[in-house]
């Protein structure tokens, strides 16, 4: 374990072993994070598990900032929990108190998590800045412990002191309990070894050697006294503070050297631990030495028990002094600011708010005293609101920040003083930290903002009275905005503006005045837009025009507007209308010109308005008869009714007799209706607008609908005095409504009854109208189904036809095909699929783009599995007579066989030329009969795997010819896959048999071995081997095919033709190439070698 060196990421100590206990003795925050922070980064960088026990001057967020800094992803590290960073009193204390059992249990808890882990180990820094005086015996106990434990264990720890806390003893009691230390002298880490690790003779002499070293090099004012005051021993820096080097400080009595007397003073802490023989500790200071210094003497025993002299401690703290000066001011400038700030400043003095106290300004806005707890928690004189509700104490904002340790910003509250005075404050509150990150209290800022809130209050009612005035004004009221290289624009106009145009506000909005006036008006508003420009206002007459077009005369008073720059931003106009005003002067002055004329025309205007109004009367009556409507009215307070001609023509009433009265109106409507009349009529006239549909009886006793439109007609006083109406006769529209109705339902019954759907989809709306018995079809009924589009229905196709269905829908939609039909399997609603055959005729607008389908849904599941028994049926049919032609073929073969044998039989039979016939007539069979047995085993296919079945022939093949003692191997290269038909399987089957016989009979002769190779592939896709391939049909191609049987036998001799051969097997051969229509090579070079070319035609 020892001899496994780790990076310990510090320079002074280089790699160090498992099991190293050593410890750094430190002055600043700066010097502790220089030593741990590449202590533990080495350490997370080496898959060590890393534990840090941090105290002050470091709380656990400072310490997390630190290694942040030089390890980047330290947030990755602390997220998986490789490294634990604790406060000491998770880890040494209980109670407040150094618990040595806590300490070590917990640290063999993390011991064994790095190896449960998978870490290398695990690597340990412990901060000792809160050891006490009490603690130090049972402390250095547990060290030495934790020393002697993790020596053979894959650990390394580190010890942390903090030189402004530990005496001279203190010093030697920490390094004997170590392996070696850490120590800063003259800016540099120094590596000060233990006495503990050396030999017995060396341990003192060394322990001496680092003992005088670490006195030396320690900072602060050390010497060694005797009881006569003498000097035994000082280190380097006391020795420099008297100016002498430590040599000469030897035998000197220290009151004369640093105090200038001839006796020790009153104050000298040795003087005193002479009559008691107990520490003592003083600040003092000191001008000979430098200024304040905290002194300590600690008695020195001989062995016997008897003081002989002290260890002298001399700490400079003019640093720490300067630093409490600066505090004191710092403190006293912050409680002048706060006491001077216009600003309201409360202080919460516990993490509970508890106790809290404000500023002078705090004091004057709560009308409380001085120093005065201002709690609610503990008073109750003020309540505090926010947005109308009162605020619980917790949720107060001083309070909200320190409970939940959150910044509140910008928080308005009313406070209602003990005065009963109502207070407008504004400010935010922080949570106060403490040293380590807790929450200790809180702190507050707010300020007055009551007469702000008064004047922000007075300025709304201000601007809602001008907003009101603005609004309720009889003129109109146009604002303009200037804007530059574009013009005027309005920003503003009030409602008697927009009304007098006839426009809505937002329509104005962002216009120009040119657009609301003619040519003319134009020119002038530029004119006019100039002199506002330089600051010229006045009062003109302008023309505009309405939104209708006709003309709008106002008087406009214009004032120019200007920015705090003197910029000029636009205009506002105060228009009047005084178009009434301009037409009657300009009638006054026709009249007065031409009265005569006036009377005139005034007479033949007269004429032709009582003329157009009878002719208007006589198309109102022409056009009611043509429409059926008449129209009526009933004066309620005369009682007198008037009815059109069309309208007695509707109720088949003489238009001749005046107008019914209400009891005859009555008596017309048919006796079902007449009570729902009444009751709408009773409606009417509390002012409901009537619109109702009744039936009629004409005086011929023929019933007719009628649908009536009545409203009441109210004076000021909001009482009924007149009621009108129309009357249309819709009997006709009705008799349609109702044929159409019954024609949709023997549409629907038809739909149903046969079991299909028919639909209507709407491509654009991608919605689709269905008819039939949905619910029969689906499973689903319309309501679950809802609004049926395309998504929805195709989500229930099964997942093997749902591209061909998506890809065919789109293909056919974009040809704009005129019909289409398509066949698919359709889940229904309890998860059963069935077929569907869909049919759809496409339709298209006036542009022919196609925007609807018609189509109609059948379920064919029947006719599927129909169609699926007929297809098995026709699968038995031809294994079944594939079977019987293999059968007959082996009959034929075992007669040929039989035949055979009879031959042998015979005594004096020699001829082998028969035997060998009937045996090659036998294999040929047998060619025939394997394929036939293929087809048979297959699963009714009309094709046959060629590679397997040539294995078996050619295997046949050898069982057949025995060689005597020559060994014959095969060597057979098939493509996998390859599927022919009988016409093609049946004569390449032969030709193989013909070709593999005629190897093992004559290949070997008088040869011991031999080998014959079959290899069959597709050949290039180029020119066809084939010439009556070549101009098949479209969607037809041809593949090509090489057959290669070869042997290394004896060879054929150099004479032997295909052409010429008189063989029946090479006839044969020739014959079923040609049949194949392909073509035979022959190559001699090395033993025989046939290659044969051939295509077969196959469906793209």
């Amino acid at each position: 374990m020892k001899g496994q060196l780790r990076k310990s990421g510090i320079d002074a100590i280089g790699d160090i072993p498992w099991g190293t206990h050593f410890c750094q003795f430190y002055q600043t925050k700066e010097d502790l994070i220089e030593i741990v922070v590449p202590y533990l980064k080495a350490g997370l960088e080496n898959n060590e598990l890393c534990l840090w026990i941090t105290s002050d001057p470091l709380g656990v967020e400072d310490a997390k900032e630190a290694l942040k800094k030089s390890v980047p992803d330290i947030d990755t590290y602390l997220n998986r929990e490789q490294v634990e960073i604790i406060p000491e009193t998770l880890f040494y204390l209980e109670k407040g108190a150094f618990d040595q059992k806590k300490a070590l249990n917990i640290g063999t808890e993390k011991f064994l998590r790095a190896a449960e882990e998978g870490y290398c180990g695990l690597r340990t820094i412990g901060n000792l800045s809160w050891l006490k005086k009490t603690d130090w015996d049972n402390f250095a106990d547990y060290e030495e412990k934790v020393d002697s434990a993790i020596g053979n264990c894959r650990i390394i720890s580190m010890c942390a002191y903090s030189l402004d806390k530990c005496n001279a003893t203190d010093i030697i009691d920490v390094i004997a309990n170590h392996q070696f230390t850490l120590i800063k002298r003259e800016g540099n880490w120094e590596r000060i070894e233990s006495p503990r690790r050396r030999k017995a003779e060396e341990t003192a002499v060394q322990a001496t050697k680092n003992w005088e070293y670490t006195f030396d090099a320690v900072p602060d004012l050390i010497a060694i006294l005797d009881t006569e005051y003498r000097i035994v021993r000082a280190n380097r820096a006391m020795a420099a503070r008297l100016g002498i080097t430590p040599e000469e400080c030897v035998g000197l009595t220290c009151y004369r050297v640093i105090h200038g007397t001839d006796e020790p003073p009153s104050f000298c802490p040795y003087r005193q631990l002479l009559k008691d023989g107990i520490e003592h500790t003083e600040e003092v200071r000191e001008d000979s030495l430098g200024g304040d210094f905290i002194l300590s003497v600690l008695p020195l025993h001989d062995s016997k028990g008897k003081i002989i002299g002290c260890t002298h401690f001399a700490r400079d703290i003019n640093e720490r002094k300067r630093l409490e000066e600066q505090t004191r001011q710092r403190a006293e400038e912050m409680e002048t600011v706060m006491e001077i700030a216009p600003v309201a400043i409360w202080i919460g003095h516990d993490p509970q708010c508890h106790n809290i106290t404000g500023n002078r300004m705090a004091n004057e806005y709560f009308e409380s005293r001085s120093g005065e707890n201002v709690s609610p928690k503990v008073t109750s004189l003020r309540r505090i609101f926010c947005k109308g509700s009162e605020l619980a104490v917790d949720e107060l904002p001083m309070q909200k920040a320190a409970l939940k340790g959150i910044e509140v910003r910008n928080e308005e509250i009313d406070v209602l003083l003990p005065s009963r005075e109502w207070r407008v404050l504004l400010g935010s509150a922080s949570p106060l930290h403490d040293a380590r990150g807790n929450v200790r209290g809180s702190v507050s800022a707010f300020i007055d903002i009551t007469e702000r809130k008064k004047a922000e209050e007075a300025l709304r009612r201000s601007e809602e009275k001008y907003r009101n005035l603005i609004e309720t004004a009889n003129e109109g009221i146009w604002i303009l905005e200037w804007v530059p290289d574009t013009g005027a624009r309005t920003i503003y106009v009030n409602k008697k503006m927009a009304e007098m145009l006839g426009c809505s506000r937002e329509e104005m909005i962002g216009k120009s005045v040119r657009d609301f006036t003619d040519e003319e008006g134009k020119a002038i508003f530029e004119l006019n837009m100039k002199r506002r420009e330089q600051g010229i206002n006045e009062s003109h007459e302008f023309k505009l025009l309405r939104k209708d077009g006709s003309p709008l005369w106002a008087l406009v008073n214009s004032k120019s507007l200007f920015d705090e720059t003197g910029k000029f931003t636009g205009s506002i106009s105060m228009l009047t209308d005084i178009t009434g005003r301009r037409e009657a002067e300009t009638k006054l002055k026709e009249t007065l010109e031409n009265l005569e004329k006036l009377v005139e025309d005034r007479t033949l205007e007269l004429e032709k308005a009582y003329k157009s109004l009878k002719e208007s009367e006589t198309r109102l009556s022409e056009a009611q008869r043509i429409a059926h409507i008449g129209n009526w009215d009933w004066d309620l307070l005369t009682c007198e009714i008037y009815w059109s001609e069309e309208m007695s023509r509707i109720f088949g009433r003489d238009p001749q007799k005046s107008g019914a009265s209400y009891s005859e109106f009555l008596d017309y409507i048919h006796p079902d209706d007449r009570d729902y009349v009444k009751n709408a009529m009773k409606r009417a006239i509390k002012g409901e607008l009537l619109a109702i549909d009744y039936s009629i009886l004409l005086e011929d006793g023929e019933e007719s609908t009628v649908h009536m439109r009545a409203q009441a007609v109210f004076n000021e006083k909001n009482i009924p005095i007149k009621i009108k109406g129309t009357v249309q006769d819709i009997t006709e529209r009705k008799k349609a409504e109702k044929a159409l109705e019954l024609s949709e339902e023997r549409y629907r019954i038809i739909t149903e009854q046969t079991g299909q759907l028919v639909y209507d989809y709407n491509i654009e709306k991608d919605i689709a109208d269905v008819a039939g018995n949905i619910e029969e079809l689906t499973g689903f009924t319309s309501e679950e189904l809802g609004n049926i589009n395309l998504k929805l229905w195709t989500s229930r196709i099964h997942p093997e036809d749902l591209n061909r269905f998506l890809e065919n829908h789109k293909k056919y939609l974009e040809l704009d095909r005129k019909s289409y039909r398509i066949e698919y399997r359709f889940r229904k609603k309890n998860g059963e699929y069935i077929y569907l055959e869909e049919n759809w005729v496409s339709q298209g607008d006036s542009k022919s783009s196609v925007n609807r389908v018609l189509g109609v849904i059948k379920n064919i599941t029947e006719r599927k599995q129909a169609e699926k028994i007929l297809a098995n049926i026709e699968t038995a049919r031809k294994k079944e007579i594939h079977h019987r032609i293999k059968n007959n073929l082996q009959v034929i073969s075992s007669l040929l066989d039989l035949q055979a044998e009879k031959f042998r039989a015979r005594e004096h039979f020699k001829d082998l030329e028969v035997l060998n016939a009937f045996r090659e007539s036998q294999d040929r069979v047998i060619s025939i009969a394997l394929i036939h047995e293929e087809l048979h085993e297959g699963k009714g296919k009309d094709t046959l795997n060629f590679s397997p079945y040539l294995h078996r022939l050619v295997e046949n093949l050898f069982q057949t010819y025995t060689l005597g003692n020559a060994d014959i191997s095969l060597n057979m290269d098939l493509e996998e896959n390859i599927f022919f038909d009988m016409d093609t399987a049946v004569p390449l089957g032969l030709i193989v048999n013909e070709l593999v016989s005629n190897s093992l009979k004559y290949a070997f002769q008088g040869r011991d071995k031999g080998i014959i190779k079959i290899r069959l592939n597709r050949g290039e896709n180029g020119k066809t081997v084939s010439s009556k391939h070549e101009n098949r049909k479209e969607g037809y191609g041809s593949t090509n095919f090489i057959l290669t049987v070869s042997d290394n036998g004896v060879g054929i001799s150099e004479g032997f033709s295909m052409e010429d051969s008189d063989t029946l097997g090479t006839q044969l051969v020739t014959a079923l190439v040609d049949q194949l229509d392909g073509k035979i090579d022959l190559k001699k070079d090395s033993g025989t070698e046939f290659i044969i070319r051939f295509s077969i035609p196959e469906k793209k």
